[in-house]
């Protein structure tokens, strides 16, 4: 039984077409992929390291949510933090998410990189009204910098991480408990998103600096949990676009469709991700686009 434990937060270490790109690639990259807002930048990604952390999961839980998603970041040349890192992806499973990011987006904007002084790039008014409004199993938010440079969060005391991984709330429900997700009022606890250090502005830079991820626990429940922490991994590692149509594609992203073909990241996905974090950053637009799509051409072909 998938358990969950009340304001806990944990962050643990883990262990053929080579000149053109196939019209399907590129059709899958101009799907997936959220475009900058200026088409002289190239796509977003982490730039090094990325420390994984989750609320509202039992530390048993949590330990594989952070592996899992730490592992796929491995594969694209990440370090995943060691333990007790300042998580810079934050997972909350939540019984209600429609409640949690409605609250978040009337409450907590500072949670989303709003009103930080550092020059975090983040999305507008519209994308925000959907990330409150447009009910998903899945969705996230994304913030990046244009230039050198952390955004870091974390939580507040009572959701503080210990040196072990595990939270005082955690110990006080046992490993084994079943206990109630965090809820609306819980995210109170939470310190704003915040900047560190100054930005040196550079050409053609768009650096992933943290990235929210909320999971409606209702609407997984019948799924095994590597199939929705595989989707989570996906949206977490690339700045994926919510409303990518890929019904016609291998993806993992056709998890929560109607007839869904992939339960696990698909070798498209682990493609993608590979040619995101191998191509080129001198330039953006389509040739990025193209860059990506090639790339991604010939991780499949062998």
């Amino acid at each position: 039984m998938f358990t969950a434990a009340i304001g806990a937060v944990f962050c643990f270490s883990t262990p053929a077409l080579a000149q053109t790109e196939a019209p399907s690639t590129r059709n899958f990259v101009q799907q997936v992929a959220l475009e900058p807002r200026s088409s002289e930048r190239p796509l977003a990604r982490w730039e090094d390291n990325i420390c994984v952390g989750a609320v509202g999961l039992s530390v048993a839980d949590a330990q594989t949510l952070v592996d899992r998603i730490s592992v796929r970041a491995r594969s694209v040349g990440l370090d995943p933090g060691a333990p007790g890192c300042r998580a810079n992806v934050m997972v909350i499973y939540a019984p209600d998410a429609d409640a949690l990011t409605r609250q978040i987006v009337d409450q907590r904007r500072d949670l989303l990189g709003y009103y930080t002084d550092g020059g975090a790039v983040v999305a507008g008014r519209e994308e925000l009204d959907e990330f409150a409004n447009v009910s998903r199993p899945v969705r996230w938010w994304y913030i990046a910098s244009e230039g050198a440079g952390a955004i870091q969060s974390r939580p507040g005391a009572e959701m503080d991480r210990q040196s072990s991984g595990r939270s005082q709330a955690a110990a006080a429900a046992g490993d084994g408990g079943s206990v109630t997700g965090i809820g609306a009022g819980d995210i109170q606890g939470m310190e704003s998103v915040r900047t560190n250090g100054t930005r040196a502005r550079t050409a053609l830079r768009n650096e992933l600096t943290y990235a929210l991820v909320v999971v409606d626990a209702r609407r997984v429940a019948n799924l095994q949990p590597s199939a929705w922490m595989d989707y989570v991994a996906m949206v977490a590692l690339a700045q994926i676009d919510p409303s990518a149509s890929t019904q016609e594609f291998d993806t993992i992203l056709n998890l929560f469709s109607t007839a869904p073909s992939q339960t696990a990241l698909s070798s498209w996905d682990d493609a993608y991700l590979k040619a995101l974090y191998r191509a080129r950053r001198d330039s953006g637009g389509n040739r990025q686009f193209a860059d990506v799509a090639r790339r991604m051409s010939e991780n499949i072909s062998h």
